[in-house]
């Protein structure tokens, strides 16, 4: 009888044990990111894109040279985005439909002074299922003379805070690409592009929009499965950091 009683409770917390395991899974994860990754993590937006560690020191050096362009092109710093409510609550609402994503880019373009008809939008709705090979891309390379394009890929779990710093980060490479500047190294470029970003006043969306988050995501094979993931070049504390050195 014994014996018996010790198999059940054994069985009995396998049971719980299965039951909660996409829990555990979370809670190991959660872990991992905030105990083991302090050196940075690997970034799953974009192709080609590898662990990478900044420092302070280079967070101040890209900040000193971003204040240096637009100081160039007599764009304060001193300056803040802010959402007009009623947007803010059509894009909540409405789940990110394409009109209302349309008019928070206009909104964004007003905010920089940029020029808005020679600019389309491109929306792609991803599953959260799907890996996210890019959230975003400034594209000047189309058939049309002087014609650009901002896409946006916006997966269904996506907040109002990633959609609104992938068009900040998109619409800043706008700006700097008209005037001609631009940093050679890809990875470099893309930092000074988000810390220009923040200098421009988008950096409460950015410092909420990079944060890491881990999503139960659904496939076929595994049914069920714990995807960590988050968007931009730079992480929600480099963000924090250059926030406070404005």
């Amino acid at each position: 009888m014994e014996k018996i009683g010790i198999i059940a409770v054994l069985i009995i917390i396998i049971f719980i044990l299965y039951e909660i395991r996409y829990y555990i899974m979370w809670f190991f994860n959660t872990a991992k990111v905030t105990f083991f990754n302090k050196k940075g993590i690997k970034d799953i937006q974009k192709i080609g894109m590898k662990k990478r560690n900044l420092t302070n020191k280079d967070i101040n050096s890209y900040i000193k040279l971003s204040k240096e362009y637009l100081n160039k092109l007599g764009i304060s710093t001193n300056r803040k985005f802010i959402l007009n409510k009623e947007l803010e609550m059509h894009l909540k609402y409405s789940r990110f439909s394409e009109k209302y994503v349309l008019e928070l880019l206009n909104n964004i373009l007003d905010y920089l002074n940029l020029d808005k008809e020679n600019v389309s939008l491109k929306i792609n709705y991803i599953s959260s299922k799907q890996f996210l090979q890019y959230a975003g891309l400034y594209d000047e390379t189309t058939n049309d003379f002087n014609q650009k394009q901002i896409v946006i890929n916006i997966q269904n779990d996506m907040n109002l805070e990633n959609v609104v710093s992938i068009l900040a980060h998109e619409s800043t490479h706008y700006l700097l690409l008209s005037n001609n500047i631009k940093i050679e190294n890809r990875m470099q470029n893309e930092c000074l592009t988000d810390i220009t970003a923040i200098l421009l006043g988008f950096g409460e969306f950015m410092v909420e929009g990079y944060k890491i988050s881990n999503r139960v995501i659904y496939d076929e094979i595994n049914h069920r499965s714990i995807k960590k993931d988050r968007i931009g070049y730079i992480t929600y504390k480099d963000v924090k950091y250059a926030r406070s050195k404005i």
